[in-house]
C-alpha cells in the first residue's frame, strides 16, 4: 500500500508540473484568439435574430461588434469585450439606432436596427435614451445607495416599456448561460489540444512513467520528498506558470521522464511508436488541469501521512506488548 501510494504521488507530481505548461499555452491561445469575445458576439447576434428572425446574420453580427467594441465595453487595443450587462446591451442598441455615441453603424444597419425597434414598440430611440438618462439621474438623487446597474435597469423598465425590452429581459440571461457553456466546451477542447502538444513534444509516456516509478525506489522517494515540499509552499495558483515550471522541470529531466528535443532530427530519433498509447493517456490526464492535480497531490499526501501515523501507533502498540511480555517472563 505505501509503495502504491508513493507511486500515485509521483505520478501526480509529474502531471502537476507539466500541466502548468499546458495552462500557460491554453491561456495564451484563449487571449490571442479572443475566444470569450467571439463566443459573446455569436450569442448576442443569435439573441438579435431571436428578436427579429428576418434580420440578416451579417447585419446582426455588425451591430453586436459595434456594441462589443464600444469604448466602455472593449478590451485593450479595441478588441471585442468579453462582458456586457443586460442594461448596457439595451442602452447601447438604443444609442446605435439613435446615432448618439462614439460608435456608428452604416446607414443600412442603422435603418435595420431602427426598424426592429419600431416594430417592437420603440418609435424614437433618441427620446427613449434621454428619458432613461433623466430617470437614472433622478434615482441617483433620491436613492444614492442604489447600485448603478439597478438604477439603469429601473430607468429602462420605467421609461421604455416595450416588447423590445421585454424580449431582451426574457432571453438575455439564458443566452449568457449558453455562451458560457460554449466557451467552456471550446476551452476544454483547446486544453486537450495543448495537452496533446506538450505530451508529444516532451514525449511524456504515462505507462513508462508508472513503470519507472514502480521499479526505481530512489526516484520514487525523491518525488515524494519534492511533493511534500510543494505541499508546504503556497498554493500553485499564486505562482506564475513559467516560474513554477522552471523550478521543477530539472527534476523530471534529470530522472529521464521528459526529453526536450533540440531540433527536428533529435525529436525524430527519440520518437518511439510504442510510446503513443502512453502519450495519449498523458494528454488526457494533463487536460484535467493543474488545480485538479494540485488538489489530488494534497489529498494523497494527507492520506500518506494518515497511514504513516497509524503504522507508528501500531508499531508502538506491538513494542509495548512485547515489552510487557518480556517483563512478565522475567518475573
Amino acid at each position: 500500500m505505501p509503495k502504491t501510494l508513493d507511486l500515485l504521488i509521483g505520478l501526480s507530481l509529474v502531471m502537476l508540473i507539466v500541466s502548468m505548461a499546458v495552462t500557460v499555452i491554453t491561456q495564451f491561445a484563449v487571449n490571442v484568439f479572443n475566444s470569450r469575445g467571439r463566443n459573446l458576439k455569436k450569442g448576442l447576434a443569435d439573441l438579435l435574430l431571436q428578436i427579429d428572425p428576418t434580420l440578416p446574420l451579417k447585419t446582426s453580427e455588425a451591430i453586436v461588434i459595434k456594441v462589443l467594441t464600444h469604448p466602455l465595453i472593449c478590451q485593450k487595443g479595441g478588441r471585442m469585450g468579453t462582458v456586457v450587462h443586460r442594461e448596457e446591451f439595451t442602452q447601447l442598441l438604443l444609442e446605435l439606432a439613435a446615432g448618439d455615441g462614439p460608435q456608428k453603424l452604416d446607414d443600412m444597419a442603422k435603418d435595420t436596427l431602427s426598424g426592429i425597434l419600431r416594430a417592437n414598440g420603440i418609435s424614437d430611440p433618441g427620446v427613449a435614451l434621454k428619458n432613461i438618462r433623466r430617470v437614472a439621474l433622478q434615482l441617483e438623487v433620491s436613492h444614492p445607495e442604489m447600485a448603478s446597474n439597478v438604477r439603469k435597469n429601473t430607468a429602462i423598465l420605467q421609461e421604455v416599456t416595450s416588447d423590445f425590452v421585454a424580449k431582451i429581459h426574457s432571453w438575455f440571461d439564458q443566452t449568457i448561460d449558453r455562451i458560457s457553456d460554449r466557451f467552456a466546451t471550446s476551452t476544454r477542447v483547446l486544453t486537450f489540444m495543448a495537452a496533446l502538444f506538450v505530451a508529444v513534444v516532451l514525449q511524456l509516456d504515462t505507462v513508462g512513467l508508472i513503470n519507472r516509478l514502480s521499479t526505481n525506489d530512489q526516484l520514487r522517494n525523491s518525488f515524494v520528498q519534492q511533493a511534500m515540499q510543494i505541499e508546504k509552499d503556497s498554493s500553485v495558483t499564486n505562482q506564475s506558470g513559467g516560474e513554477y515550471y522552471r523550478k521543477y522541470d530539472r527534476l523530471l529531466a534529470s530522472g529521464g521522464l521528459i526529453s526536450m528535443p533540440q531540433d527536428g532530427s533529435d525529436w525524430k530519433n527519440q520518437w518511439r511508436w510504442m510510446k503513443l498509447p502512453g502519450i495519449l493517456l498523458s494528454a488526457m490526464l494533463l487536460s484535467l488541469g493543474a488545480p485538479f492535480w494540485y488538489n489530488t497531490l494534497k489529498n494523497l499526501l494527507q492520506l500518506r501521512s494518515l497511514i504513516a501515523g497509524k503504522d507508528d501507533d501500531q508499531r508502538q502498540t506491538r513494542q509495548s506488548s512485547q515489552d510487557s511480555a518480556g517483563t512478565s517472563a522475567g518475573s
